[in-house]
């Protein structure tokens, strides 16, 4: 697993669509900026800026590990990998491993470089505290996010495939969140009368943890500088973590590869 890992770290350094995701996301923190400083008519918060690119997360990092992961099937690597390596799921772990970790560069570079910039053009309402905090979390959000798409493409076998499916499904997470955040952020009582819109109970309940365990609805949570429950999206991202991988090792040590 070791050679594996190194292996794919180099590529990784070499991967033009790794590079190509981090500008992207660093040029859509540029635009969202722009949006915010020139469109608003009064001050904007830097707590509102920070992490309002991760709302294109999902589908930047989709992109990449479809096309990372997918380039081993694509160019005959995967062969050459399952030679020297004892089981398919070492193959597996690495291929997860180097993709979480390139998740995570994103994330910390984008986030970074989105506060230090905005402090220049925004009310700095941020402290360190709080940001290490909502970083943290947006870890958990970055290595579910990592692993769901990279067991998702060795799965298919196939780069083309795994790209259709992986956007597929991050605008479709996306959708849901903006779905399931619209429902959440709906007050009880409205002009003083009872919201129609408000969900509450068991279905408010179901609802929020949907919202938890997308990563988008992660992702929508830090850019409004407030996650509801901690606990659960830190449980959420764990499950995820765990499930995605247990059956990405069970499913692909049985896949016929071509």
């Amino acid at each position: 697993m070791i050679k594996l890992l190194k292996a794919d770290l180099i590529r990784l350094s070499k991967s033009s669509s790794f590079y190509l995701s981090l500008i992207a996301m660093l040029g859509l923190s540029v635009a969202f900026m722009a949006m915010q400083a020139t469109a608003m008519d009064y001050t904007v918060p830097l707590s509102r800026v920070i992490f309002l690119p991760m709302s294109m997360y999902g589908a930047a990092m989709a992109a990449f590990v479809s096309i990372f992961v997918g380039t081993d099937f694509s160019e005959g690597f995967i062969r050459n990998k399952l030679l020297i390596t004892e089981n398919r799921y070492s193959l597996v772990f690495s291929q997860i491993l180097v993709s979480c970790l390139a998740c995570l560069v994103v994330y910390t570079v984008v986030t970074a470089f989105t506060a230090g910039l905005g402090c220049f053009f925004f009310e700095n309402n941020v402290d360190t505290v709080t940001l290490i905090r909502f970083y943290c979390i947006g870890v958990g959000m970055c290595l579910a996010t990592g692993c769901l798409f990279s067991v998702i493409t060795l799965l298919c076998g196939n780069k083309t495939q795994a790209i259709i499916w992986c956007m597929a499904l991050a605008f479709g997470m996306l959708f849901l969140a903006m779905h399931t955040n619209g429902k959440l952020v709906q007050p009880e009582y409205k002009d003083g009368a009872l919201n129609p819109h408000y969900v509450g109970g068991l279905r408010r309940t179901a609802y929020g943890i949907l919202h938890d365990l997308n990563p988008c609805g992660q992702a929508a949570q830090l850019s409004t500088w407030e996650v509801w429950h901690p606990i659960r999206v830190f449980v959420c991202n764990l499950m995820a973590i765990a499930v995605s991988t247990a059956l990405g090792c069970l499913l692909f040590d049985k896949k016929e590869i071509k």
